[in-house]
């Protein structure tokens, strides 16, 4: 309850102080506002990368409480080398209980986004506890963790962690760095006050839990380091040498010697020349132009306004030199001079300080030199809290209720009631997949995928009808999308497949600039899926298209450098099924298994050996594939197919010189 200054001497400044109960209260009332404002949105559709992860991921489709089929489903992301097994657990989890229904999916990352908003509240509570142990019950310290949390959940630019299903893997990652900071915080805590649990929660529940946020998604790593970021603002305190030397051997064994081996294992890998060859950018041309994405990144965050947010934003120019686009040298200087203010001001507004540095801490793996793509907004799912807590303690004030300081509370109330009002709109956008997709495309215009998942969109509502008035405006729309600078196949494929579909003419423009293409821009893996779908499409007699375009077509693609597995398998569908040159077929097969680390490949591989009655050689590349298959992950496929080997009797001749359809 709101008492009187007298019965609180220590919140005589402020003017009054918050009772426990009612901060709870208005906590509560924050996360049913969350869940109320995300519930349209609940109702919407899988987006973009669910479908590869999810929707056509079939090892995740588990149906049984066989461990195999799990143990499978736990290894199958595309997303990542590392795979992420615990997210792809819960994916399957879903699965096995209510299929493909999005909306179970939906509503898990919406509660792993509130249990995170509790996380959040409960490790400001502490930190505050420990920075300002004097101050612990004034208002103040009462109502800042409660307005960061709160502002946190309601943010709209974490729309896409919680209804774009595959980003769980965003979400539940970070659980376990704030649960991993709130032990530290609790492990400070108790080495300052001397008190037994310390050092286990230090030396053992720490990195415990990052390993298993890892499992999640790798950003967990950062773990440690935002650990450090929250050392580094502490106030220095009295404490025993033996505590110190805690600390200290805690950053030297978790920190400094897993980032020193980390970069000595990246570096050259990122370094070789293949590492960017599916990029339109290098190395040095995304390091000059990650800058300028984390000041939008800021904007979108401190100024929430609804228009701002956007799932695709591949329409970013790329900064070629410091001077080209002009703002880049300024933004870099911008940067550096956040970073310094966050180390100058660690000791005079310590939660700003930390808050800048946590900030420039949560990009310090997505913004630099791995080769992602350029920008998504679901990386600031954990970094916006940085900014977030900067902003509110320079706004709260910090004395007693003053005529001068409703303007403070006027930005916070108002920067809370615009987080909300963005957030539903969000949410009401996300409920359906075609204004989510019209609206993406109207807010980027020069955006080549906003386009062609408008188009394609359209294409799936028309389920290809040539009656359908959605078909004409699709034609449009694709047509828009493949001429915008820069943009992939996509779009041209999917003008392709729609018009022999709908019974219309194919143009030879469409043919000429798939091929122009692929012959001038790096491959990207939206051009060899684009490829696959058509491939397939002309497999299945879903479309009839001309087998020398096509020929045409993937001569440009292998011949480009660094072909992928996947183009190099859809041409391999292509030779065996059309041109009926089995030698080409299981040759582009062998070239596809030995460039990939990805095992289906190799079991492709032996498919088509079965198919071509080479059943000793399928024998020997189903004993490779059990033998590289550490994991066990692909342990239910081998079976099977070792048993439909075991169950073939070997003609006179192992060989055939065709392909049988």
């Amino acid at each position: 309850m709101y008492t009187l200054p007298s019965q609180h001497p220590a919140n005589s400044r402020f003017g009054w102080t918050l009772d426990a109960r009612m901060a709870f209260g208005i906590f509560a009332l924050a996360v049913f506002a969350t869940a109320l404002l995300y519930w349209p949105g609940l109702g919407g559709t899988y987006f973009f990368d669910d479908y590869p992860n999810i929707v056509d991921n079939l090892r995740l489709h588990v149906d049984s409480l066989d461990w195999r089929r799990w143990l499978q489903a736990a290894w199958s992301s595309p997303s990542s080398d590392l795979q992420r097994p615990l997210s792809s657990l819960t994916f399957a989890l879903n699965y096995f209980f209510g299929g493909l229904n999005p909306w179970p999916m939906k509503a898990f990352n919406l509660a792993i986004h509130l249990l995170n908003g509790g996380l959040l509240y409960l490790l400001l509570l502490r930190i505050g506890k420990l920075m300002f142990p004097e101050r612990v019950t004034q208002a103040r310290e009462q109502l800042l963790p409660l307005l960061v949390s709160a502002a946190w959940l309601l943010h709209p630019i974490n729309v896409t962690t919680v209804l774009y299903v595959v980003q769980r893997m965003e979400g539940l990652a970070q659980l376990f760095v704030l649960a991993g900071l709130c032990v530290y915080v609790e492990a400070r805590r108790r080495l300052r006050a001397r008190e037994d649990g310390a050092i286990w929660r230090l030396w053992m529940a720490l990195p415990c839990l990052t390993a298993i946020g890892m499992l999640a998604k790798e950003t967990a790593a950062l773990l440690p380091l935002l650990a450090l970021v929250i050392e580094f603002t502490l106030p220095r305190a009295r404490e025993s040498q033996s505590a110190w030397r805690s600390v200290a051997g805690f950053f030297i064994v978790f920190l400094l010697l897993p980032l020193t081996l980390g970069l000595a294992w990246l570096l050259p890998l990122v370094l070789s020349p293949e590492a960017y060859s599916g990029r339109a950018f290098t190395l040095t041309q995304r390091l000059l132009t990650e800058p300028r994405v984390l000041l939008d990144y800021t904007g979108w965050t401190l100024l929430p306004l609804p228009g701002f947010f956007s799932f695709y934003h591949d329409n970013i120019a790329i900064s070629t030199s410091l001077w080209q686009p002009w703002t880049t040298l300024p933004v870099i200087l911008v940067l550096a001079v956040a970073l310094a203010s966050g180390i100058l001001l660690r000791r005079q507004r310590p939660l700003i300080a930390m808050g800048l540095l946590w900030f420039l801490a949560a990009h310090s793996l997505t913004a630099t030199v791995i080769p992602l793509e350029i920008a998504f907004e679901h990386r600031n799912y954990f970094a916006s809290i940085g900014l977030i807590l900067a902003t509110f303690d320079l706004l709260l004030p910090r004395a007693a209720f003053s005529i001068s300081d409703k303007a403070r509370y006027v930005c916070i109330v108002a920067m809370l009631a615009l987080c909300g009002f963005s957030t539903f709109l969000r949410a009401r956008e996300w409920s359906n997949p075609l204004t989510l997709a019209g609206t993406e495309a109207a807010h980027n215009l020069d955006s080549a995928r906003a386009g062609y998942e408008y188009g394609r969109t359209l294409v799936v509502l028309s389920d290809y009808r040539a009656d359908s008035p959605l078909v004409p405006r699709a034609f449009e729309v694709l047509d828009h999308a493949a001429r915008i600078p820069g943009a992939g196949i996509l779009a041209d494929v999917a003008l392709v497949m729609l018009a022999s579909r709908t019974g219309h003419p194919i143009e030879a423009a469409w043919w000429r600039s798939i091929r122009d293409k692929l012959q001038q821009r790096p491959p990207a893996a939206s051009d060899d899926e684009a490829l696959k779908s058509l491939t397939l499409c002309q497999r299945d007699g879903r479309c009839v298209l001309d087998d020398d375009e096509m020929l045409q077509i993937y001569l440009a693609a292998v011949n480009r450098p660094a072909a992928s597995s996947s183009i190099l398998y859809s041409y391999a569908i292509f030779a065996g099924g059309r041109l009926h040159d089995a030698d080409l077929a299981l040759r582009l097969a062998h070239d596809a298994a030995d460039k990939s680390n990805d095992l289906q490949y190799r079991l492709n591989l032996v498919d088509l050996l079965i198919r071509l009655k080479q059943y000793d050689t399928a024998a020997e590349q189903l004993d490779i594939t059990r033998n590289r298959d550490r994991r066990g992950a692909f342990s239910l496929d081998v079976e099977k197919r070792a048993r439909e080997l075991r169950g073939i009797r070997p003609p006179p001749s192992s060989k055939s010189a065709s392909i049988p359809k």
